[in-house]
């Protein structure tokens, strides 16, 4: 592996570091236990990601022979279930703290569990034990991949905090993962396919959906305030 792949397995990790920091300093936030659970469960996320990819690998022995399993593996094997496996710790745990009040919590708690799994999940890519080798570009993917999962985590928080100011939860759950999982494997897709305008149009877009659900987010706090 390329000593700049080896540089890209310590961006998530950084990430977790700036993030602390700007909890600590901006918002004042005086315990970080709720936070530092929501990491410990993203990187037990992967599991669900790891198993997806055994499974497949059974059925497949990794020959994507044809557009159709080229798009189960991209958008299910890969997207779906490491979207599902920031989902369940992000509903079944976060979710039900009393701090947990709408969005804003949402994105915080969801960015944790989202940098917490590509700690993970960028080494596993870069040693090839997931993934396929119809990647282009790996390095570049590697370093794109955790500003990726934030952008992710963003829907998938955003949604599911939601689900606390609102009655139609399993429309707004449903939103989250089914929108989060669509990007992801997008993102996925481009490298596969070695599209550079797709990617740069991609990441244009991820931009202005995470300004725009983040402006949101402040509003309804705002608001709540």
């Amino acid at each position: 592996m390329a000593y700049l792949q080896y540089f890209s397995l310590a961006i998530s990790p950084v990430l977790l570091v700036v993030g602390i920091f700007l909890l600590k300093n901006m918002l004042d936030v005086a315990s970080f236990k709720n936070f530092r659970n929501s990491i410990l469960f993203g990187l037990f996320g992967v599991i669900l990601l790891l198993l997806a990819n055994y499974l497949i690998d059974l059925r497949w022995h990794g020959a994507l022979r044809n557009m159709r399993r080229m798009a189960f593996f991209v958008f299910v094997v890969t997207a779906f279930s490491s979207e599902l496996g920031k989902f369940l710790p992000l509903r079944l745990s976060s979710y039900k703290l009393p701090s947990f009040k709408g969005p804003i919590e949402g994105i915080i708690y969801s960015v944790a569990i989202g940098l917490g799994f590509s700690t993970v999940a960028t080494v596993l890519f870069a040693f090839g034990v997931i993934g396929t080798e119809r990647i282009h570009n790996i390095t570049l993917f590697l370093f794109l991949y955790p500003f990726a999962n934030i952008v992710f985590s963003i829907v998938l928080g955003f949604f599911t905090g939601m689900g606390k100011l609102r009655k139609n939860t399993l429309i707004d759950h449903s939103t989250g993962i089914f929108l989060a999982t669509f990007l992801h494997g997008v993102f996925y897709f481009s490298f596969i396919t070695h599209d550079i305008r797709l990617l740069v149009f991609i990441i244009v877009g991820y931009i202005l959906v995470s300004i725009a659900l983040l402006y949101r987010a402040v509003q309804l706090f705002n608001k709540r305030d």
